[in-house]
């Protein structure tokens, strides 16, 4: 077999005008256009990756304000927790001094209460015994009744000392008291003797008080000698209280 050489040497020329052509007018093209694609992709990744970076920076402000937020929420929280406790305490210690000052209240209210209740039992007792004495003293001769009330109140009057008699003679006006009139012939007698008692004693005037119930009472502006069944009973009532406080 024989080569045309020829033959050869002519392909090999289209083969190389081929190339040429194709690197001339479709690789070139096709490369640039490789290129700008390979660029516009760089780009886009670079674009893509920007925002990537930007997607991250603002997550990450993001969660750095939601740690503030939630930072903010809990010092609120906290805040809010102390808040409502203060003010429970203070509802507690207003319920419980409240309730302490009604039962201060109550307490004397009770005390106020059992107070009048003795004061009306007293009244009452003092009734009772008044009413009593009365009874009592219907019982026995007026006179003999009246003259030995008078003598213990003179005994009265004779155990002053000397200094009070005096000063009681002459502070005037004197007033006796009695629960009932007295007869003009008994003032006399009385007045007699009284004066024997308390020399220049002026002639004292008589009145009449039925609270007395039984007794003298010699008044003055500034002294007062008892003997009288109503001072008695003062006397007692006074004796019961100071046992009661």
């Amino acid at each position: 077999m024989s080569i045309d050489w020829w033959t050869l040497a002519l392909q090999a020329v289209n083969v190389l005008i081929l190339v040429w052509l194709l690197s001339r007018f479709l690789f070139r093209p096709i490369q640039g256009i490789l290129t700008a694609r390979q660029a516009a992709a760089d780009q886009l990744l670079a674009d893509a990756q920007a925002q990537k970076d930007a997607a991250a920076r603002t997550a990450d402000a993001l969660q750095a304000r939601n740690a503030g937020f939630e930072a903010e929420a809990e010092r609120r929280r906290a805040a809010m927790q102390e808040a409502v406790e203060g003010e429970r305490s203070r509802l507690l210690d207003q319920a419980k001094a409240q309730a302490e000052a009604r039962a201060r209240q109550e307490d004397a209210a009770v005390a106020a209460q059992r107070v009048r209740m003795a004061a009306a039992l007293e009244e009452k007792a003092a009734d009772l015994a008044g009413q009593m004495a009365l009874r009592l003293l219907e019982r026995l001769p007026p006179q003999a009744t009246t003259d030995a009330l008078f003598a213990e109140l003179a005994e009265r009057v004779k155990a002053l000392p000397e200094e009070e008699r005096v000063a009681l003679a002459g502070d005037a006006p004197l007033v006796v008291a009695t629960p009932a009139p007295l007869s003009d012939a008994a003032q006399r007698g009385y007045v007699a003797a009284l004066a024997d008692l308390l020399p220049g004693m002026a002639r004292p005037d008589f009145v009449v008080d039925p609270a007395l119930i039984a007794g003298f009472e010699l008044r003055g502006p500034h002294r007062v000698v008892r003997n009288s069944w109503r001072a008695d009973l003062d006397d007692m009532l006074a004796a019961l209280k100071e046992k009661q406080a």
